[in-house]
């Protein structure tokens, strides 16, 4: 895991900009600490900041050249291995036991098709000094972050958002602001909150030639074709990729940890790592403890004691100069607002995870978009079921909907499912939809053309649940990518391996829910048996409120922050701000984000002197 910088212009990179651009490598040293260069030539910079995982020798460091390529990059591809033994087959050889030159040599002997092999997570840059041609590409699920900035033929690529925020005009997209602020998500269609700056698509990959024309495309797509039926073979098949995806993901030359709830995910993860990775003592594992009702601490230690783990148990600080000063850094890092408060408890969490020095963390991510495990998808089924006669199945669903909450699933998948002309109406409802004015903003077009990659699954549940994995798992796994990185510490997420992915979507609704189980498929595993008495119970979540001192706090900082005078609010958001409903717990989420804008503001536009003039490569 690392950080990367690219300056590209066809037509000629000036040697001026160099020193902007060694610093715009340095922004990211958090996310590699242990070496820091770059390589140029007269058309491209790389630039590269190391964390050390795999082969951790200093011929292993980037930019790493290979004959005529260069490469940049950060992630890990997990099976390297048996790519390096079939590239062996066809007669290459190789000088490191890194991942790094797997990559670069696999590309040199595919090509682009190459990244339709990798099993990882990356965004990399590999430019050939010949042709001078520059490829990028990402990772089919965004899980390693990349960011670009388009300014004729010139065009900057960076991990961070604030790698390139001080290279471009600072156009605020006010539009995108007010829709994060509205909504709570963050589904801005390659957008940031500055118009200068976009996001790569993920499971796409880009060539820009000598000539400067630009062709991207997608190397990955969803399933949509026929769809097979669940079987216990299918949940036998299942259990066996997860538990492979676990032992790949197990490959590093540094400590490795886990992130550990109790809860089935992370469990299952934790109980194939154990098994998998031959330690004879306790494997290091973090759980964070809200100490409220959904504390899930007991849980966690309960199967840490079964798995011989040595449990490390983190508790949030209260005092509020600690939590707005952690809230700042990470608002930096993110260079955009995240909707829950819970990003701040996540960052103590990997923050103990560094101070003991671990540098891997498996972590549970993916699996509730993978296998319906939010109860609210009960709701798009229950009607399913009954056109397709499964009365039995309608029945338990809707039952177990009743225990849940009726009314809190109906808002859920509400919220999920309607156009923005009827959530708009929910928000009047809720009472904070008068304190926005309507804005429309400039139609930005994308700088790249992006392929559909989602297509059309045949089952109803499916498309669904791609539609979430798609989108709803996007933010989740960008601020854990930031937040691990802030700490220096790479995530895993096992659940995120493509064979998985794909297996589950090739398979009816079935291997997801049946007779009302949601994630059939890891409740039906053998591993599940034993922690059957910790985790059938209903799902917590992960808890992290914010204490009325620290609102208050938050508030009075509010009261006088300029962004209340940006043109998407109206005129009733200064006496809001100044009244004490802030306060109340329905608009906590709404403090959040508004508190977190205002940060954006602080650092990206004030300390900047508003709008900076834009850096050209050339």
């Amino acid at each position: 895991m690392c950080g990367i910088f690219i300056a590209f212009n066809h037509a000629g990179l000036a040697h001026a900009r160099d020193k902007a651009f060694v610093r715009a490598i340095a922004t990211a040293s958090h996310r590699g600490p242990d070496n820091i260069d770059h390589i140029r030539d007269g058309f491209c910079f790389l630039g590269h900041s190391r964390l050390s995982i795999i082969d951790l020798d200093v011929a292993s460091n980037q930019p790493f050249r290979f004959e005529q390529l260069l490469m940049t990059y950060n992630g890990e591809i997990f099976n390297y291995e048996e790519l390096r033994a079939e590239l062996q087959q066809l007669g290459r050889s190789f000088r490191t036991e890194s991942d790094t030159e797997v990559v670069i040599q696999a590309y040199a002997q595919w090509g682009a098709e190459c990244f339709a092999r990798l099993n990882g997570m990356w965004s990399l840059a590999i430019y050939d000094t010949a042709k001078r041609e520059l490829t990028v590409s990402r990772d089919r699920f965004g899980q390693k972050p990349l960011f670009l900035s388009r300014n004729g033929s010139d065009v900057l690529f960076a991990s961070e958002f604030q790698q390139l925020a001080e290279l471009v005009d600072r156009r605020i997209d006010y539009g995108l602001i007010q829709m994060f602020l509205k909504e709570g998500t963050y589904e801005g269609g390659g957008r940031t909150f500055l118009e200068t700056i976009q996001e790569f698509p993920k499971a796409h990959y880009l060539k820009i030639s000598a000539s400067g024309t630009w062709e991207s495309k997608a190397y990955w797509h969803y399933p949509d074709g026929e769809i097979a039926l669940t079987d216990s073979d299918t949940v036998e098949a299942f259990s066996e990729l997860l538990s492979d995806a676990v032992r790949l993901r197990l490959r590093s030359d540094v400590p490795f940890g886990l992130l550990l709830s109790g809860g089935v995910d992370s469990t299952l993860v934790a109980h194939y790592a154990r098994e998998h990775s031959g330690e004879t003592k306790g494997v290091p594992a973090f759980t964070f403890s809200s100490g409220d009702c959904h504390d899930e601490r007991g849980f966690a230690e309960t199967v840490a004691d079964r798995l011989d783990l040595d449990l490390h148990v983190r508790v949030q600080e209260q005092e509020p100069s600690d939590y707005k000063r952690r809230l700042k850094a990470l608002v930096r890092h993110l260079g955009r607002g995240h909707s829950s408060p819970a990003i701040v408890s996540v960052d103590y969490l990997y923050e103990s995870v560094a101070r003991n020095g671990v540098r891997v963390a498996l972590d549970g991510q993916g699996a509730d978009e993978l296998l319906a495990g939010y109860k609210s998808y009960f709701m798009l089924v229950i009607p399913w079921y009954l056109a397709r006669g499964k009365f039995r199945q309608a029945y338990l669903c809707f039952r177990d909907q009743l225990r849940f909450g009726f009314v809190s699933a109906i808002i859920l998948f509400l919220r999920n499912i309607l156009p923005s002309s009827l959530k708009r109406l929910m928000r009047w409802a809720y009472g904070y939809e008068r304190l926005f004015r309507a804005y429309r903003g400039p139609n930005l077009p994308r700088w790249l053309d992006v392929e559909d990659h989602v297509g059309r699954n045949p089952n109803l549940l499916n498309r669904y649940l791609i539609s979430q994995h798609d989108l709803g798992l996007e933010n989740l796994l960008y601020y854990g990518d930031i937040v691990a990185m802030r700490s220096s510490v790479e995530n895993r997420s096992p659940f995120m391996d493509h064979r998985l992915v794909t297996f589950a979507f090739q398979h009816d609704d079935g291997l997801k829910l049946q007779d009302a189980i949601d994630k059939y498929a890891l409740r039906k595993s053998p591993a599940y048996n034993s922690y059957r008495d910790v985790l059938e119970r209903d799902k917590l979540g992960f808890s992290s409120g914010i204490l009325p001192s620290t609102k208050a706090s938050m508030i009075t900082d509010l009261r006088d922050s300029s962004i209340l005078d940006w043109p998407i609010f109206s005129h009733r958001i200064r006496d809001f701000a100044r009244s004490d409903q802030l306060l109340r717990s329905k608009y906590e989420r709404l403090l959040f984000r508004l508190y977190q804008v205002h940060i954006w503001n602080e650092l990206f536009i004030e300390e900047a002197g508003g709008n900076s003039p834009a850096l050209a490569c050339s």
